[in-house]
């Protein structure tokens, strides 16, 4: 089932308007071969972004089968099953809709293709630090340095870390993580091993998965860093003008943007769900 993240703080009574099909609950997907608990408290912090515009909004952390408490499953090896699969959870679970769908990196293609099969199911969906064929071939997107780096995440055999893992301090400096977040990620891989075979499954779907470049939903806002080591930010450029999408690029963080600035991701994300003109309002709330 879905795992609710709860509030950090509690919503504010003010609502600006928002439009019809604004989602009623945000899907943060899982992404490839890792859980969504290593994140840490960074969905608190987007949810008190999101809450800021809509007070009941909620956000819901989906991971991929094969991953998290999830370790045990076997994950398919087919974007499409893995959209099927993660769909029924959601149904089964009751969650109102529109629902809004947000996916980082190569599950992207998973947010991707839900939204071209199923599109009256969502509100909205946000692609952050995006990668999918063909706008990046799965080869050519990893930098030849980062291989070895990748091959970890893929095998599930330690804690990954990536070479631009940092944390935004929410000031005007990027810092390495900290000692407690890299303890904090080796004991998830302890508790939720991920095997080589569904690491590899994943990365199966990956490759043989070809989104359109037709815009899959009439509402997608893409978000990137700058200093991405992994996939170039201009990826997501590619994608915002093949698709006429909404995108935003952050000034210096990198790939892992909900790790790197959640708070940014968030208050984007908010200010690009009201009418144009009233972002101020976030600044308000």
């Amino acid at each position: 089932m879905p795992q609710s993240v709860p509030p950090s703080e509690p919503a504010s009574a003010e609502q600006p308007q928002l439009s019809p099909r604004a989602p009623l609950n945000w899907l943060l997907l899982g992404p490839i071969a890792r859980e969504c608990a290593t994140w840490g408290d960074a969905p608190q912090q987007l949810l008190l972004q999101l809450r800021a515009v809509q007070p009941q909004v909620g956000l819901f952390q989906l991971d991929l089968p094969g991953t998290g408490r999830l370790c045990g499953e076997r994950s398919p090896d087919r974007i499409e099953d893995l959209v099927d699969g993660l769909r029924g959870r959601v149904r089964a679970a009751a969650l109102p809709g529109p629902w809004g769908l947000m996916a980082s990196s190569w599950a992207s293609c998973v947010a991707a293709e839900w939204a071209r099969r199923y599109p009256d199911e969502l509100g909205a969906i946000v692609l952050v630090s995006p990668a999918m064929r063909p706008f990046t071939k799965v080869l050519r997107s990893v930098p030849t340095g980062l291989w070895g780096q990748a091959l970890t995440k893929l095998l599930g055999r330690r804690a990954f870390w990536r070479r631009d893992a940092v944390v935004w301090n929410g000031q005007t400096q990027l810092r390495r993580a900290s000692t407690d977040a890299l303890s904090r990620w080796r004991e998830l891989r302890r508790q939720h091993p991920v095997r080589a075979r569904n690491g590899w499954r994943q990365m199966m779907a990956v490759w043989r998965f070809e989104t359109s470049k037709r815009r899959p939903h009439p509402h997608v806002l893409l978000l990137a860093g700058k200093g991405d080591a992994w996939i170039d930010w201009r990826v997501s450029a590619a994608i915002s003008r093949a698709w006429g999408a909404a995108v935003r690029v952050h000034p210096e963080a990198g790939h892992d943007l909900l790790l790197d600035d959640p708070q940014w991701v968030g208050r984007s994300v908010a200010e690009w769900l009201l009418p144009i003109g009233s972002s101020g309002l976030i600044s308000q709330l």
